[in-house]
């Protein structure tokens, strides 16, 4: 390992490296921005109940988001690279905050597709692989806890933001939820993300031979870890967003409030910050794979009780065991890219994968929405995540260490 790295090692145990304030300012990033991603399910009833549209033509709407949004993130990974964090997270809460504020005028189908199809999905692509990216250049031997760390603001955006948001719509109604959520956006997410910085090892004047991979987005593609990747990240992606985008409307089909609906999807978010803390830590202790594949074991298993759970307290022990095993996996995830294919295109390669990824953020929650305007019923759609989930645990079994063959000796 060079000096540089070393170095590094040794300061990533101190609590004064910058790196643990770039983990918790990106904390933040990730709590808003995937708060208000997840607090879309509580938006459901009401759009459906004002406008009379079915569940599949809203699904469409958040298929459409992840479309456009995994395609933006290929282009907002390669910026990243290229201008730092602080201008495309700069964009990122303005395109953020704008959405919500339109969204609140939303009378046509195809507004809804628009504001927020368009212009919340190139919020999050600014947000999600820049942010993760970022993280990553910072840390080594702690890289797996830092992403993990930086990764519970997903789950507690969805903690606080379902339940808060079905209070709030019904308060004061769900156009009024939209403006309160944009303007605080504004508010809070911009001024924290300008104190976001590169790290020092790429403003090194060796950072371009100083990691030991440096493997670029073309000799990436070529390697069958990097499909091993993808594909499981997608599989297991079309489980969780067909779970997080539907849960809420599953559970009111059980029985149950929209308050308490919206209280069992933040209950998930809530749980996962167990999981994610957890995940990081062991996977830097017993190998990021080994915990990555019991984690999806776990997911499929506690598909398979949702599929049978009709009581309430079933409903609540499957958010709480969910949440945890979904963040151990959610958790190191963004881990990956670094540790196989290197520091200087980690920006680029992970907006590639997450490209591909959003196939699956498309496909899962919009086919959930037909199969239950079809049958009536969410067995279907569960059983659907129960088999991507085993697909994701199969294409992880794939994982191996990738060996960069052009890289030159000095």
């Amino acid at each position: 390992m060079s000096e540089l790295s070393d170095m590094f090692t040794f300061e990533e145990s101190s609590i004064f490296y910058y790196g643990w304030i770039v983990v918790l300012l990106s904390f933040f990033a990730c709590f808003i921005g995937f708060g208000l991603i997840y607090s879309f399910a509580v938006f459901f009833k009401p759009l459906s109940a004002e406008f009379g549209w079915s569940r599949a033509l809203i699904s469409g709407a958040f298929s459409f988001y992840a479309i456009l949004h995994n395609i933006m993130a290929f282009f907002a990974g390669r910026a990243l690279d290229k201008v730092g964090p602080q201008k495309i997270l700069t964009v990122a809460g303005i395109c953020l905050g704008s959405s919500m504020i339109i969204m609140s005028h939303v009378h046509y189908a195809w507004q809804l597709y628009v504001y927020y199809g368009v212009f919340f999905s190139m919020g999050i692509a600014c947000t999600y692989a820049p942010v993760i990216a970022t993280v990553s250049r910072w840390f080594i031997t702690k890289r797996g806890m830092a992403i993990s760390l930086t990764a519970t603001g997903i789950g507690c955006g969805a903690l606080v933001f379902n339940p808060l948001c079905a209070w709030l719509i019904a308060s004061y109604g769900w156009r009024n939820t939209y403006v309160i959520l944009g303007i605080t956006t504004w508010v809070v997410f911009i001024p924290i993300i300008m104190f976001v910085k590169k790290s020092p090892y790429e403003q090194s004047p060796h950072y371009s031979i100083q990691d030991s991979l440096n493997i670029t987005l073309a000799d990436a593609i070529k390697t069958r870890t990097f499909w091993a990747l993808s594909l499981s990240w997608l599989f297991i992606d079309i489980a969780l967003f067909t779970i997080m985008t539907h849960i809420v409307m599953l559970t009111s089909d059980r029985g149950m409030t929209l308050i308490m609906s919206g209280s069992i999807a933040g209950i998930i978010g809530g749980s996962s910050l167990l999981g994610r803390i957890c995940g990081g830590y062991f996977s830097d202790k017993f190998g990021r794979k080994n915990i990555y594949i019991f984690s999806f074991i776990g997911q499929l298993v506690t598909l398979v009780w949702l599929l049978f759970a009709t009581e309430v307290w079933m409903l609540f022990v499957f958010a709480i065991i969910f949440g945890i095993i979904y963040g151990v996996w959610a958790g190191i995830i963004g881990a990956f890219p670094v540790d196989y294919f290197g520091f200087k295109y980690a920006g680029e390669i992970i907006g590639f994968i997450v490209v591909l990824v959003g196939i699956g953020v498309a496909i899962g929650p919009y086919l959930a929405g037909v199969i239950h305007d079809v049958t009536r019923s969410y067995n279907y759609v569960i059983g659907m995540c129960i088999m991507a989930t085993f697909a994701a645990i199969v294409s992880a079994l794939f994982l191996q260490p990738v060996v960069n063959t052009k890289k030159k000796t000095l």
